[in-house]
């Protein structure tokens, strides 16, 4: 048993039966079976695994992670499931499935490549060669995502995806083609159900979450912001952690003001620590990249 499950109730501990290497998963929900592979990653909420299908698609399968009572986590994988499949857009991670087998709730997506976070362990990596890239999937997405009012409250490195697409004609052949995903919805919220605490990482929690009265409503300019770090760090080509201390002073901000324009103007805008002066959707976002530098101290 393993060491998160020993602190589980017994009630709960009986229905968590993980999947083992080449076992074969059938949905009842689609009649698809998935051949498990290993695991690939675990985030706060589940366990992820690769699998394929019987089409020969590569998948990635997440076994969500018993917090609670049956049917809490019961509850939990449906409202996933669909926020997933109501939030579909090419730059979000694609839901092929859902199901329960054996009282464990599986959601089945794309298989993503990597993390945006392996980037930065690439030889010489240079991320400004990337930003703009990475800002049109990312930003389209997060646009998406706000005109339905939900809000993503968890942005970083780790939870937007690079993606290769399959070439058809040559399927077993290089897949060159290069995309990015922003994945991890579990936490999104509806904005009138947005909770700060929702963004776990202590180095990510934006000014008007630390002291919401001098900086601040928390709306869905907090996922601005997020991006407005996640590209900071590209701009440095180095993974970047702050202090509560150095995001109350605006460090970010300053740093940011130090790049050649446009990333000077478009992400010290961004990541400005008062919410009514930031960015405030994705698509002016876009456009601030776009733009000559003219920035004035707020």
């Amino acid at each position: 048993m393993s060491e998160v499950e020993s602190n589980l109730p017994e009630a709960v501990v009986k229905h968590v039966i993980q999947p083992t290497i080449g076992e074969v998963i059938t949905s009842l929900a689609t009649n698809n079976s998935y051949t498990m592979g290993p695991q690939i990653g675990e985030g706060n909420f589940g366990i992820v695994y690769s699998c394929t299908d019987v089409w020969g698609n590569e998948l990635a399968v997440k076994v969500l992670k018993p917090f609670g009572t049956y049917e809490k986590v019961a509850a939990d994988a449906y409202n996933e499931f669909i926020k997933l499949l109501q939030l579909r857009n090419p730059f979000v991670t694609y839901v092929y499935d859902a199901f329960e087998y054996r009282d464990t709730f599986y959601i089945v997506t794309e298989l993503c490549h990597s993390p945006l976070t392996d980037l930065f362990k690439l030889k010489d990596f240079n991320g400004l060669t990337w930003l703009i890239p990475i800002a049109r999937c990312l930003l389209q997405a997060v646009y998406f995502l706000h005109t339905y009012n939900y809000v993503h409250q968890d942005i970083h490195p780790a939870n937007v995806f690079v993606t290769f697409i399959k070439d058809e004609l040559i399927p077993d052949g290089p897949k060159e083609v290069l995309q990015f995903r922003l994945g991890d919805l579990g936490i999104s919220k509806l904005l009138d159900e947005m909770d700060a605490q929702n963004t776990l990482a202590q180095w990510m929690l934006p000014p008007e979450v630390l002291n919401p009265t001098e900086y601040g409503p928390v709306d869905h300019r907090l996922d601005i912001y997020h991006i407005g770090l996640l590209f900071l760090q590209l701009a440095y080509s180095q993974e970047l952690r702050f202090t509560q201390e150095e995001i109350l002073a605006g460090k970010p901000r300053e740093m940011a003001l130090e790049l050649s324009p446009p990333y000077s103007f478009a992400l010290e805008k961004a990541l400005r620590r008062h919410v009514i002066y930031r960015t405030e959707n994705a698509m002016e976002f876009w456009r601030d990249l776009h733009t000559p530098d003219i920035c004035e101290e707020i």
